[in-house]
């Protein structure tokens, strides 16, 4: 059983869910089933083995289990907080048949906080022997990627353009879903194994990828993820209106900054960020704040436990809408007008396939506007785009191994699945980084 949201952990930017406690750990660990192939395992894109670690905690061994939440996952403190469990191996529970699944992220949590406490050994250093790699962009792909080349002792670089690692959990994620210990914890074993991580690096140049590999970089693996907001056309050049980037991030390390206190604020979209940008804009003390989106209640394309949070957050669902005018004084916003809408062909969530129903027009009040409306590659795969082959909005093309139409030169993450969650990202860097072995080994290197 999962525990429940606490909202006032909300509005103080903590941790959303307590810890389970060694009692409640005990309890929940022992409805596993244990079954033989483990069907939670099989249900995590990252392979970090659920049905193992519950195991080795229902036996009572916890630094066991914390080790195999790591040596699997490299981000497996940041998953346990984020993973989107009902979806991947908490539906795939065996026991979900007789009654609620075990709740998987709060036992991977406990076991995690567990090791940390009680200090387990740090992962195994890369001799380095084997070659080095080049991983641009240190976010979960990156991450992934670069501890398993340097589990099997390849010599990784990340490069870096922000001054810290960790790429989405670190910027965007809010903390009451995602404390900034627990990506702190990942990076930190990610460096213990011996990867180096250049920060305030950026490599975006048309001629990056040649001057990577004549460095002496012998594969390159790209994981920029998605870097620029969508933005609405409705809402240029006004002050109030940002996107969703900006705000979450201002909200995590600027707040000061942000005056919502009992304002009116609209946020325009329907998925994972739209939810976290509306619970941010009402933690932040906003009086009001509209959740608007194309897709109806049924339709929402971010997770139950999100929709859930909002509702006791007291969001306001304005689902299946769309805004049509802005009232505003000169530069600022001061009102929104839309219709609800159906859509013209079932299932097409394109704004295009949107039709206005007639007479169901509105207006509300609204003091800021946080666009959240998806994202698409940054500028550095346009650069790369002369040589790199894309598909639509910049997503870059790789073979099932994940290299790129440039040998040597491979991708993973949101910039090749065009958004996911960290778990698949994680998962996608791990098996480039097999892709990389796998191609260093057909030119006669060693492995």
């Amino acid at each position: 059983m999962r525990k429940a949201f606490d909202p006032d952990k909300i509005t103080q930017f903590q941790s959303m869910r307590e810890s389970l406690t060694l009692q409640s750990t005990i309890k929940e660990s022992n409805r596993c089933l244990l079954c033989f192939d483990a069907p939670c395992s099989d249900g995590c894109p990252a392979g970090t083995d659920p049905g193992k670690f519950i195991r080795q905690i229902k036996f009572y061994n916890y630094k066991g289990a914390a080790r195999t939440i790591r040596n699997n996952n490299i981000l497996g403190s940041v998953c346990a907080f984020v993973c989107p469990v009902e979806k991947l191996c908490e539906k795939a529970c065996s026991i979900k048949a007789l009654e609620d699944p075990i709740n998987i992220s709060g036992l991977q949590r406990f076991a995690i906080e567990y090791g940390k406490r009680f200090q387990i050994e740090p992962l195994r250093k890369s001799k380095k022997d084997q070659g080095k790699i080049a991983v641009i962009g240190c976010g979960p792909a990156g991450m992934g990627c670069a501890s398993e080349l340097a589990k099997m002792d390849y010599d990784v670089t990340i490069f870096e353009r922000e001054d810290k690692a960790g790429g989405v959990p670190k910027w965007n994620i809010p903390e009451f879903r995602l404390p900034v210990e627990a990506i702190a914890y990942d990076v930190e074993n990610l460096l213990s194994m011996g990867v180096n991580i250049r920060l305030n690096t950026s490599v975006e140049n048309n001629e990056a990828i040649s001057m990577l590999f004549a460095e002496g970089y012998e594969a390159i693996f790209i994981s920029t993820g998605l870097s620029v907001a969508f933005k609405i056309d409705l809402f240029d050049n006004y002050i109030n209106a940002v996107d969703y980037i900006a705000f979450l991030r201002t909200v995590k390390f600027d707040r000061e900054k942000i005056d919502l206190k009992n304002k009116n604020v609209a946020v325009i979209g329907g998925g994972s960020v739209a939810i976290d940008s509306a619970v941010s804009a009402k933690a932040c003390g906003a009086g009001k704040v509209y959740l608007i989106s194309l897709e109806h209640l049924d339709e929402l394309p971010a997770d139950r436990d999100e929709i859930e949070l909002a509702r006791k957050m007291n969001i306001t669902f304005k689902a299946g809408c769309q805004i049509n005018e802005v009232v505003a004084n000169e530069k600022t916003i001061t009102g929104l007008k839309g219709t609800e809408v159906e859509w013209i062909e079932p299932g097409n969530f394109s704004p295009t396939n949107a039709r206005k129903i007639e007479g169901t027009s509105f207006g509300i009040n609204i003091d800021f506007v946080v666009q959240a409306i998806g994202t698409k590659p940054g500028y550095e795969i346009v650069r790369f785009k002369k040589s790199l082959k894309t598909k639509g909005k910049g997503i870059v093309e790789v073979s099932d191994f994940f290299e790129t139409n440039i040998e040597g030169v491979f991708a993973g993450g949101d910039v090749v699945n065009a958004g996911s969650t960290v778990v698949q990202a994680v998962g996608e860097g791990k098996k480039a980084a097999l892709g990389i072995d796998i191609y260093l080994k057909n030119r006669g290197k060693k492995a």
